[in-house]
C-alpha cells in the first residue's frame, strides 16, 4: 500500500513507481493497491513506458483475445541513464526529505513513525526512478541512516543479541516490520516476513530494511558484527544472518 500523504499532481504515477519497486505487478494489482481505477493505472503506465521508466515484463492471454500485461521497473541503461547532475539533485532532495523525517520523528508526531518512513520511501522511489538511478545500494544506504539516526537513538544495548531483540520489538510495536529471531552461538537469524507493508521478499524495500538493521547495530557496536542475506526458498521471509565475535574480524 502506498501512503497517500503527498497531494501534488501526479501521485498516481509516483505510486506506480513505488509499487513496482516492490516487484512486478499488472494493472489490476496496482489499481487495488493504490485505490484507483484500472483505467487510471493504464493511462499512467502507458506514459511511464513511453518515458522509459518502466517496461512490460510479461503478457498473458486471459480469454477472448484479452491480454494481461505485467509491468516492472526498467533498469537504467546507458541510453536511458541521466546525467550525473540529475542524480546529484535527486540525492540532494532526498537528503532534505530525510532531514524532515528526522525532525518529525523526534517532535510530536502528526503521523505514525512507520508512515513517515513509508512517505520517505515513496519519494525515494519517485526521485531515483526519474533520475535513472534507482538501485539497491542507495536504498540500503538510507536504511543504514534510519537505523543509525532514528532507531538506535531510542534503544540502549551493548551486545548484538540485546540489540537485535530490542530492535525487533521496537519495529514490531510500531508496525514497521514483522520479524522473528533465532539465536545460535554468536550468531542470529532475522526472518522478516514484511516491512513497511511490503511482502515482496528480495525487493528494494528489503534492501532498505537490511540497511536499517545494520545501522541500528553499527551505531552502538561499531564493527563488532557482520550482516548478510541468506536464501531460503522454503520460508516466506527475507533471512538476514548476523555474526559477531572473532569470526567477524
Amino acid at each position: 500500500m502506498v501512503v497517500k500523504a503527498v497531494t501534488e499532481k501526479g501521485w498516481v504515477r509516483d505510486g506506480i513507481l513505488s509499487t513496482l519497486a516492490k516487484g512486478p505487478r499488472n494493472s489490476s494489482e496496482m489499481a487495488k493497491e493504490l485505490g484507483v481505477s484500472k483505467a487510471t493505472v493504464s493511462y499512467h503506465t502507458k506514459s511511464l513506458v513511453n518515458r522509459g521508466l518502466i517496461e512490460i515484463s510479461d503478457v498473458r492471454s486471459i480469454r477472448g483475445g484479452v491480454y494481461s500485461k505485467t509491468f516492472a521497473l526498467k533498469p537504467a541503461s546507458g541510453a536511458l541513464a541521466r546525467k550525473t547532475s540529475d542524480r546529484e539533485r535527486s540525492l540532494e532532495r532526498l537528503d532534505e526529505l530525510f532531514e524532515r523525517l528526522l525532525m518529525s520523528w523526534h517532535l510530536k508526531h502528526e503521523r505514525a513513525p512507520a508512515d513517515e518512513v513509508k512517505i520517505f520511501l515513496y519519494h525515494a522511489f519517485r526521485l531515483l526512478s526519474e533520475a535513472g538511478s534507482l538501485d539497491r545500494e542507495t536504498l540500503e544506504s538510507y536504511g543504514i541512516r534510519v537505523g543509525e539516526e532514528l532507531v538506535s537513538t531510542s534503544l540502549s544495548f551493548d551486545s548484538p543479541k540485546d540489540g537485535l531483540g530490542m530492535m525487533v520489538s521496537y519495529l514490531g510495536e510500531r508496525s514497521m516490520a514483522d520479524m522473528r529471531l533465532e539465536f545460535g552461538k554468536k550468531t542470529a537469524r532475522v526472518a522478516c516476513s514484511s516491512c513497511f507493508e511490503n511482502t515482496e521478499h528480495g525487493s528494494l524495500v528489503c534492501d532498505f530494511t537490511k540497511g536499517a538493521i545494520e545501522g541500528t547495530l553499527r551505531e552502538k557496536l561499531g564493527a563488532r558484527f557482520s550482516l548478510s542475506r541468506e536464501t531460503d526458498e522454503e520460508l516466506p521471509a527475507c533471512i538476514f544472518s548476523v555474526r559477531w565475535g572473532r569470526s567477524t574480524r
